[in-house]
């Protein structure tokens, strides 16, 4: 087939004449984008995903198996050039295009939705200017609150609130081959955000090593410059210094949970490595879960005890993620104080009101108080926990949830399902399992499911489907009772 623009062969590893990189015109990325829809019909799909301040069309290429329900697949949106000399950036994503359309991609079509937009800032493309022509930094154009300012931020917003992505990826870069030195890392910005830091720093790990083993060396920011990542009040010299803006990256976060990965790329084929990495890894499991995808499931961990997002699909875990995520602030959790080895007990509640009533609660008065309302088999559940003397009310700030004037109203339930999880011992072997108060079996959709993770718990999950509006609020109480191998015995290798 043939292109538009015929790139560079950053396969070669040859260094840059040290002139601008070569780089395709806007009209020759439109002939590029063109054929690669026609050519691959069944994969690619094109459209205008907005335009910038001077009219010029923001693409986006959509890149997945087409035949594959759409219900199974996760979602990556990846941008470049936001910063509109950064076309390292963008040279990395139409090599990607190109790799996702081969043969050896077409699992992770199978399995992914791929979005990418290449040139964000294209009233920058030629005149390499490092903010749009309104003289705004797009990457750094969003709030926790309010939409972006110009209307080339606001069509990335667009399609991050359209996708609400697995994972999104800001790619950034330089115009210049080898004469300007420059550093590559992944999963932070070096002087725009302090917030953004990306909350997998082992999966972004994974990245730099695929990096580096294909000879790229790459900067772990605060771990290089041995200071701590959060500022010191009055001492941000003994910090890792970065600025306070809120950007693309810290937006996906916030709004959908997405795993949020801002990469600098100097060499294109750099880039393109870490880039396919990524898409690899959303094909795993990841180190904690049973099935494969990247690590945007746990919404809330207190202790021993998860709140996750629930599904058998993608699609049924992103709506129960997104759901879950927004209302964070008034979960509360519960635990047996004092737990013995062999047993765990654990209430759950989207009532922030249960803080007060459930601080050092005795299990006899909670019983009685919720037990009737609930459903609950009181005396299954004494019976099974009759070696805890009271539940006590823990949030990982230790402080009451309360609902925040700038969020939405309360959840009242979860309408799109919850997963409640208890991690456990390293092998430990269930013998009871129960769901308020009543025994529960094995089941993705309505029940348990049990797996040793890869960094050494077992992990018990509760699935609760989706409900209906309630006039109360959610509660549950979950409990297993289980045996622990003992490692000075030497049950545990």
């Amino acid at each position: 087939m043939k292109f538009g623009w015929t790139p560079r062969v950053w396969s070669q590893g040859s260094a840059d004449s040290g002139e601008l990189l070569s780089y395709p015109s806007l009209p020759e990325l439109d002939s590029f984008y063109g054929e690669l829809q026609k050519d691959f019909s069944g994969f690619v799909s094109l459209e205008k995903a907005g335009h910038s301040v001077q009219g010029r069309p923001i693409w986006l290429l959509t890149i997945t198996d087409q035949e594959v329900n759409a219900e199974e697949k996760q979602r990556v949106v990846m941008v470049g050039q936001e910063h509109g000399q950064e076309r390292s950036a963008s040279l990395a994503l139409l090599e990607l295009a190109r790799w996702l359309v081969t043969p050896a991609a077409a699992e992770i079509r199978r399995r992914q939705c791929i979005g990418l937009m290449p040139v964000v800032n294209p009233d920058s493309w030629e005149d390499l200017r490092f903010n749009n022509v309104n003289d705004v930094n797009l990457y750094a154009d969003f709030s926790l609150e309010d939409e972006p300012t110009q209307p080339e931020s606001q069509a990335v917003a667009d399609i991050l609130e359209r996708m609400q992505p697995e994972l999104f990826c800001s790619l950034h870069g330089t115009e210049f081959g080898w004469k300007y030195r420059m550093g590559e890392s992944n999963g932070f910005s070096w002087t725009t955000s302090q917030f953004d830091r990306s909350h997998s720093r082992l999966f972004i790990e994974e990245i730099n090593r695929a990096a580096e083993s294909a000879g790229f060396p790459q900067d772990r920011g605060e771990e290089e410059a041995e200071r701590i990542l959060p500022w010191l009040p009055g001492n941000i010299h003994h910090s890792y210094y970065s600025g306070q803006r809120v950007t693309s990256c810290v937006h996906a976060y916030h709004r959908y949970h997405t795993l949020a990965n801002t990469m600098e790329v100097h060499h294109p084929r750099s880039g393109l490595i870490r880039c396919i990495t990524m898409l690899e890894l959303g094909n795993k499991p990841w180190r904690t879960e049973a099935v494969a995808g990247y690590p945007v499931r746990t919404m809330f961990q207190q202790d021993e005890t998860f709140v996750s997002a629930y599904g058998q699909t993608a699609a049924e875990r992103r709506a129960s993620r997104v759901e879950l995520w927004g209302h964070t602030n008034q979960f509360l959790v519960a635990r047996g104080v004092n737990e013995p080895v062999g047993m765990a007990v654990t209430a759950f509640s989207l009532d922030p009101e249960d803080y007060d009533r459930w601080r050092a609660v005795e299990i006899d008065p909670f019983l009685q108080q919720y037990g009737e309302e609930q459903g609950i088999d009181v005396a299954e559940v004494r019976a099974a926990c009759g070696r805890f003397p009271r539940l006590q009310s823990l949030r990982c700030d230790q402080i009451k949830p309360v609902a925040n004037a700038q969020a939405k109203p309360l959840l009242r339930v979860a309408s799109q399902g919850l997963a409640l999880r208890l991690r456990l011992p390293r092998l430990a072997a269930l013998q009871r399992v129960w769901l308020d108060g009543r025994p529960v079996g094995a089941s993705p959709v309505d029940g348990y499911e049990s797996w040793n993770t890869r960094n050494g718990f077992t992990m018990v999950q509760f699935n609760v489907p989706p409900r209906a509006d309630s006039e109360r609020f959610q509660r549950h109480l979950i409990a297993v009772a289980y045996r622990a191998p003992r490692i000075d015995r030497g049950e545990v290798v």
